[in-house]
């Protein structure tokens, strides 16, 4: 069973701040594996994330945005 949260965030959370932040240009991401991956992710009937469809490249750049959300958080 695929985990639901990448460091105590929801997955579905994580994935549409991800999202946001890339459309937003706040989050440039260059690789074409990632980005691709990214429009592979599916929703459930219940209009979230399927963890099932969130692959190591998302769940790896989704650990480094909450990092850095972090760290931007301790700064201030």
């Amino acid at each position: 069973m695929e985990t639901t949260t990448i460091f105590g965030v929801d997955i579905h959370d994580a994935v549409m701040d991800l999202k946001r932040a890339i459309e937003d240009e706040n989050l440039i991401i260059r690789s074409a594996l990632t980005l691709r991956a990214l429009e592979m992710i599916r929703f459930g009937p219940d209009g979230r994330v399927d963890p099932a469809t969130v692959g190591p490249e998302v769940r790896a750049t989704a650990r480094a945005f909450i990092a850095r959300q972090g760290t931007r958080g301790l700064k201030s």
